[in-house]
């Protein structure tokens, strides 16, 4: 393999996983949007609530005026230049700050120190400015303001000679605040960090993510084969209210997740040849994955294909398979086998005019572990064996239970269901350990309830397969 080509399939690998997280993000969104909508409620309602608490209005009384300077003499009085009456506009602000004007304003106002804030802002290239005070009461700011204008010339007198004051507009005793309180704004700027916050909390529990995504997980994190991709069955709407079953002989079924049952259909015709396997049982690391439906439809599938199916529920704590099948549940059942109260073929029953037979669950137990194990359960399965071409065992999960490594010990291999997004990856990764541990062979795994468009390449063989292949 050339550099340039390893260098591009590590970019592309790259750009997969930023595609990951970017579905991640997309998917954790929907997921919570509720919350995250709640979120933002409250952020906006709690940021509105403290901004009001803590709000203290203030009032601005301001003047516009001209400072000017006059030069008496014998003649006449007249006013200085421009140019000096500039000059003098800039100090204006200076004198404003000295502590000697403060001083004289804090006695005529009879305070110790002079309230609020003084601010003089002179327009350019002119003696034109407006002096503003801004204060908590409307009535205290006005008084300093009249204070200044009465008190200045006196005390500019000092530093630039006579000058006046000319009055051009005044604003009087303010009436409204300056800072009025919106609640219209503070709950936008509230809803504002509430948006962030969701975001930062997406991005955080997408990256905390780790969850098998696509069927090259299967490899990179678990180190085993795959045995194919299911879809998610997607059922175009009707009017009945009648739930539809997934399985293979339902003509409402995706075409979709018929080829791609014929595809792990295949592969474990493969295993077959390869290993000589006749038995295998099917689990998943949690429940809520998939697997008893998993499991009815890969014997069906090997039934179509000609072969003699067995299909055991052997979740003696939940069974479900007839459940799955739309079948009804049998008083005599697998349980009532192991125990040695009726033989194989007293308890099985066909499906429909298949070639599976279905031996299916009846009362659930909780002890299962005196009736898995032993001699009881490999005779069982050596009767199976010899009875079909394939037996389908449906177990409960073995990252919760001990179950499917009690039967692991006696059938030829383990089909490993995975549903995609759905279980964390070290859960997955316990479960198969726990299988490995007893002996069990795992085959591959499946990729459950997947969404077919977040994969691109597997769509892609699905639909050549759909144009090119031979239907069995």
């Amino acid at each position: 393999m050339s550099k340039d080509y390893a260098e591009h399939r590590e970019n592309r690998e790259n750009l997969i996983d930023i595609a990951g997280l970017f579905d991640d993000l997309v998917k954790v969104a929907f997921q919570l949007k509720f919350k995250f909508l709640i979120t933002i409620i409250v952020c906006g309602v709690i940021f509105c609530g403290y901004k009001r608490f803590t709000y203290s209005p203030y009032y601005i009384a301001s003047s516009t005026f001209t400072i000017s300077s006059s030069i008496s003499s014998e003649n006449s009085n007249t006013y200085i230049e421009n140019a000096t009456a500039n000059q003098m506009a800039k100090s204006f602000p200076y004198i404003l700050q000295s502590g000697a004007f403060k001083q004289v304003l804090a006695e005529d106002l009879g305070m110790q120190s002079v309230p609020g804030t003084i601010e003089a802002e002179v327009m350019k290239n002119t003696n034109l400015f407006t002096l503003k005070v801004t204060e908590s009461s409307p009535e205290l700011a006005q008084k300093v303001l009249e204070s200044v204008v009465k008190n200045y010339p006196s005390v500019a007198e000092f530093v630039i000679g006579s000058s006046q004051l000319t009055l051009m507009d005044e604003s009087g005793v303010p009436t409204a605040p300056a800072n009025p309180f919106s609640y219209k704004h503070e709950l936008e700027i509230g809803a504002a960090i509430g948006i962030l916050l969701c975001v930062f909390l997406d991005v955080l529990l997408a990256l905390g993510k780790n969850t098998v995504k696509k069927e090259e997980d299967f490899k990179r994190l678990f180190h085993v084969d795959s045995l194919g991709v299911l879809p998610h069955a997607k059922f175009h709407k009707k009017r009945t209210q009648v739930e539809e079953l997934i399985v293979l002989d339902n003509p409402r079924l995706p075409r979709s997740f018929l080829e791609a049952s014929r595809t792990v259909r295949r592969r474990i015709e493969r295993a077959q040849k390869e290993t000589g396997m006749k038995s295998f049982l099917v689990t998943s690391a949690m429940p809520g994955e998939g697997k008893s439906t998993v499991s009815a439809n890969i014997a069906i599938s090997l039934a179509m294909k000609g072969y003699k199916v067995i299909l055991v529920d052997a979740d003696l704590r939940n069974p479900s398979t007839a459940k799955v099948l739309g079948m009804q549940e049998q008083e005599l059942g697998t349980l009532q086998v192991l125990k040695g109260e009726v033989k194989i073929e007293d308890a099985v029953q066909p499906y429909k005019d298949t070639s599976v037979m279905v031996l299916a669950g009846s009362s659930p137990i909780q002890d299962t572990s005196t009736v898995l194990s032993g001699e009881n359960m490999r005779q069982f399965i050596k009767e199976l064996e010899a009875k079909a071409d394939f037996v389908v065992i449906d177990t409960p999960p073995s990252a919760m239970l001990s179950d499917a490594a009690i039967v692991a010990q006696y059938v030829d291999g383990a089909v490993f269901v995975i549903r995609q997004d759905y279980t964390e990856a070290d859960r997955i990764l316990e479960g198969m350990e726990i299988l490995s541990s007893s002996g069990a062979q795992i085959t591959g795994c499946i990729l459950n309830d997947a969404n077919v468009k977040g994969n691109s390449s597997q769509h892609y063989k699905n639909s050549y397969r759909l144009k090119g292949e031979v239907k069995v």
